[in-house]
């Protein structure tokens, strides 16, 4: 009987545990003990001149806060991010994104205003459906930048106003 319950309380915990993981934002990669744990983490304002090799490890992350760092550039390799579903790059000198990303198909979220980002490769297409938010505000785009974007994603709803009362971080 004790044994039973043993394992009850054992399996219990364990999902306790994997619940509570899912609940909590990581804020600096020393304090990850477990990448495959990591559902949130958020690296503001750190000075990041690229995304930490060790990012690419968490593969059940599901919200990447990068925002007002260096990146000027994503390397193809984001899209080992497979279940990535919110990816903020807002505030980071950004001129573009891989085609690589189109394969991020469970991203909902793309937030990159204050970037130099006007246009998407034409792999994006394949995220029509799945992406619902394409936040390009304060980016310097023209309209037929705009114009271009409604043609790739007609499905998605996009916010580029140039002039932004964004909250800063």
């Amino acid at each position: 009987m004790k044994r039973v319950a043993l394992l009850v309380f054992s399996f219990y915990l364990l999902v306790f545990t994997s619940w509570a993981q899912e609940g909590r934002v990581y804020k600096s990669l020393k304090e990850v003990t477990d990448p495959t744990e990591v559902y949130a983490l958020q690296l503001r304002g750190k000075r990041l001149k690229a995304v930490p090799s060790e990012v690419y490890k968490m593969v059940n992350l599901r919200e990447l806060d990068l925002r007002g760092n260096r990146i000027a550039q994503l390397s193809d390799s984001i899209a080992l991010l497979t279940h990535l579903q919110r990816l903020e790059m807002s505030r980071n000198p950004l001129m573009g994104l891989p085609a690589t990303m189109a394969q991020m198909t469970e991203l909902k979220e793309l937030v990159l205003w204050s970037t130099y980002v006007t246009d998407l490769p034409p792999e994006f297409a394949r995220l029509n459906e799945t992406l619902e938010l394409l936040d390009l505000r304060d980016c310097p785009m023209t309209e037929a930048d705009q114009k271009a974007l409604e043609q790739l994603l007609p499905s998605v709803k996009k916010e580029w106003y140039y002039t932004c009362n964004c909250e800063r971080y």
